[in-house]
């Protein structure tokens, strides 16, 4: 007898279970639908995706208090994983957040840290803003495990602040492409790489000034999740053994990075849509001008006509020059288009 068996390890004989990932044959469209509604194109997606590396933490750590720095409306996915505490420190919580705090008794807004056994790093706040928050956690609680998102492309290396210019360079720069993650959505360092600068850079930093001994881990994943743990920890060996098909798996790096590659062409393609958007609308607004030009010779060729025989050769001139205009315009316009069309 041979089965399917599924991610989770179930073997219920001939039963097969794998079509919650592959989809049915009356739904053959169930993947890239689940892929479509959870958000892979976007530069990070969310934190459920990772519950299976979650439960295994909170287990080894026996983990009953979770702190969260940052705006992180996914904070209640601790509370889903049995956690009895979870305390959200948001200078400014967003509307996501304070709904899920509301919508959760297990979920706390707070204005300090409180003590905790998990401390998680949203990662959003830049190189400073993480290596604040980070030096605080690993002098304050040295047997606690930290979690810090965004370790990866684009916030690694770079930083990238959401919402806080109105017109922030592309952090698609790097020699990936022209598109950015959208004008006004992010603001991000010039260019990256070099001191001070990035998620992971922030990370280093504080574990090369901390007087004691820790392991960062990195799960590959989705902007790349880190994992920190003092080595003299009780919980730590348990805790990278669990981790290290995770930490260690070139699959799910690749997978990331073909991610990567697939969300780098769609903001080129919307890049490249709104270039050719608002030249349409500049060549809009241009023959619009000429037609009213056109309109008011017309009318004044009219009116020439009622009082004259024949309309004043400067006048026709005129009309003819704007009629040639047009066409001259039009013939540019079209040809843009195809070499547009012909490059893509």
């Amino acid at each position: 007898m041979t089965a399917v068996v599924d991610g989770r390890g179930h073997r219920p004989g001939n039963e097969v279970v794998g079509a919650r990932w592959g989809g049915t044959r009356e739904d053959p469209h169930a993947q890239p639908h689940r892929a479509r509604a959870e958000g892979w194109t976007r530069p990070t997606a969310g934190r459920e995706l990772l519950r299976e590396v979650l439960e295994p933490i909170l287990h080894e750590r026996g983990v009953r208090r979770v702190t969260v720095l940052g705006d992180d409306p996914q904070a209640a996915l601790f509370a889903e994983l049995g956690v009895g505490s979870v305390a959200v420190v948001a200078r400014s919580p967003s509307l996501a957040v304070r709904a899920a705090v509301a919508a959760n008794p297990a979920l706390e807004l707070v204005p300090d840290p409180p003590a905790a056994d998990l401390y998680v790093l949203t990662g959003e706040t830049g190189y400073h803003g993480t290596l604040r928050d980070l030096e605080r956690v690993l002098a304050e609680a040295p047997d606690a495990v930290v979690l810090v998102g965004n370790l990866l492309w684009p916030g690694g290396r770079r930083d990238v602040l959401s919402g806080v210019g109105a017109v922030g360079p592309s952090v698609l720069q790097d020699e990936l492409s022209r598109a950015g993650l959208g004008a006004g959505a992010v603001d991000a360092a010039e260019v990256a790489g070099g001191e001070e600068n990035g998620v992971l850079t922030a990370v280093e930093d504080a574990l090369a000034e901390t007087g004691d001994t820790w392991t960062l881990g990195i799960v590959p994943v989705l902007g790349g999740l880190g994992v920190l743990a003092r080595d003299d920890a009780w919980f730590a060996e348990g805790l990278w053994e669990t981790l290290l098909p995770w930490t260690t798996s070139e699959l799910l790096a690749g997978l990331e990075r073909a991610r990567v590659a697939l969300l780098s062409r769609v903001l080129e393609l919307e890049h490249a849509t709104t270039a050719a958007a608002r030249d349409a609308a500049r060549q809009q607004n241009r023959l619009t001008r000429c037609l009213r030009e056109l309109d008011a010779a017309w009318d004044e060729i009219a009116e020439l006509r009622s009082v004259a025989p024949a309309p004043r050769d400067s006048l026709r001139t005129r009309v003819r020059g704007l009629v040639r205009g047009l066409r001259q315009s039009g013939g540019r316009s079209a040809r843009a288009t195809g070499t547009r069309c012909r490059s893509e």
